[in-house]
């Protein structure tokens, strides 16, 4: 036997099983965490670009926010092939293909002219990005079991904000490079922000196992301890029409997990209104016009692209550390609904509150967009183990595509209807009210359900 693979002694205490957990994440997490850091910064930053890219290119608040809810089109329909496809050819090799194609697509955004042109960009770019978090969500699981999912999803998907956080400064940077080479800042800034993404997808094809039993650093006692905590199950090979078929039914005869969808279908309109809309709400609230764009164009109002893109930087940042510390804190404390009807109406009440406080005091009005960030981001870890404690493992891979796709729905729907109503009112009020109700009404569906989570949690722990 390899002296890599020596047996240790007593394999299956809590202490070494932890031990061995804290390995395989110190391997894997950077490299998920950062993928999901890099798919939110070429995924919004037409957030961060908004006003000067719509300038240039003659956008209106409706064409921008279709341009923004286009990108969901594809990304939903491409989600569950994408996810089959992984499991064919392994996740390494296929989050990297899906990497280094939205990095080539996210830069090539630089060159668009028109908004027919925007529209192609952002439906490529979804075709690329579908396959990101149902396969990463795939992925993890094979190494890691349900009680430990939490703390390990709120890390990766800690990306999604801090992605966010993260391209807010960076687009600052890139926006000031404006006439550099006679090109424009919001030009610089996709061309610049694609580049990672196409690096990292190299990295993870070289560097990551494509399961526990191919991973060189772990020895022969270690997966046996892998084996025994998340133990693999057989899945259906049948003609793929009745195993279509067989999965589709065991979720959507789930009436808890129905449920459960739905609340993340109304609250993700919230969460997708607010990542890209952000930096054009904070550019009304420091020009003094409250959430009234139009009031602000026809006083001549008009702020500083590289200041809006630094103070957007703080509720981004904020909702990257809410993800990683209420993924943590349900998963000490064995809790998943109550931290999501928690969060959901905290953010969902300080959305509806929003447009009131931000017309009478900029700073006021500041917090509530930084709490309510906090409340619509801080639930994924706890909100994405509990959605998995109701799929098997022959369901599990089509699960998460499906769920992710219902979810996304919001992000095609919530700022296509916000762009829509802020061109026919003059004020970004109405989606911000619509939206903040609908997480309120999400909060309430999900404690509704409460009993039968709790049930479905302690199978999964047994």
């Amino acid at each position: 036997m390899d002296a890599s693979r020596e047996p240790l002694l007593n394999p299956h205490t809590k202490p070494e099983v932890d031990a061995v957990y804290r390995k395989i994440s110190w391997r894997l997490l950077p490299f998920t965490f950062l993928m999901t850091v890099v798919c939110y910064v070429d995924r919004t930053n037409i957030s961060l670009a908004a006003k000067d890219m719509s300038m240039d290119l003659h956008l209106t608040k409706s064409q921008f926010g279709v341009a923004s809810s286009l990108f969901f089109s594809t990304y939903i329909i491409f989600q569950i092939p994408s996810n089959e496809i992984l499991k064919r050819v392994g996740g390494p090799l296929w989050l990297g293909i899906l990497l280094i194609g939205w990095g080539l697509t996210a830069s090539l955004t630089a060159f668009v002219r028109n908004v027919a042109q925007l529209y192609v960009q952002r439906l490529l770019l979804g075709v690329f990005e579908a396959g990101t978090f149902p396969g990463l969500l795939f992925y993890l699981a094979q190494f890691f079991p349900d009680s430990r999912t939490p703390g390990v999803f709120g890390i990766t998907l800690a990306g999604c904000t801090a992605g966010m956080g993260i391209s807010a400064p960076l687009a600052a940077a890139f926006l000031s490079m404006d006439g550099v080479l006679n090109v424009s800042g919001w030009q610089w800034l996709f061309f610049l922000e694609g580049l990672p993404a196409i690096a990292l997808g190299v990295g993870m094809m070289l560097c990551l196992p494509e399961s526990p039993q191919s991973a060189a650093f772990l020895t022969e006692s270690e997966l046996a301890m892998l084996e025994n905590e998340n133990p693999p199950q057989k899945i259906l090979s049948d003609g793929k029409f009745d195993r279509f078929l067989y999965l589709l039914r065991t979720i959507v005869l789930n009436i808890s997990l129905l449920a459960i969808l739905f609340s993340i279908l109304l609250a993700a309109t919230m969460q997708y209104v607010a990542m890209f809309w952000t930096p054009l709400w904070i550019d009304a609230m420091v020009n003094g016009s409250g959430l009234d764009w139009e009031k602000a164009e026809k006083t001549g109002q008009s702020g500083d692209s590289v200041k809006v893109a630094l103070l957007s930087t703080i509720p981004y940042a904020l909702a990257a550390f809410s993800t990683v510390l209420f993924g943590w804190t349900s998963e000490k404390l064995h809790d998943r609904t109550i931290h999501c009807f928690f969060l959901w109406l905290v953010g969902g009440l300080c959305f509806l509150l929003l447009p009131w406080l931000a017309g009478g005091n900029v700073i006021l009005g500041f917090v509530a967009l930084m709490c309510g960030h906090v409340g619509v981001n801080g639930m994924w870890g706890p909100f994405t183990s509990l959605k998995l404690s109701f799929m098997t493992e022959e369901n599990k891979s089509f699960g998460l595509a499906w769920t992710n796709s219902i979810g996304n729905l919001g992000g095609l729907l919530g700022p296509m209807i916000a762009g829509f109503l802020a061109d026919h009112t003059g004020s970004y009020k109405s989606g911000i009210w619509g939206a903040g109700a609908l997480t309120v009404i999400a909060a309430a569906v999900i404690i509704f359900v409460k009993d039968a989570v709790r049930n479905q949690h302690r199978k999964s722990l047994a």
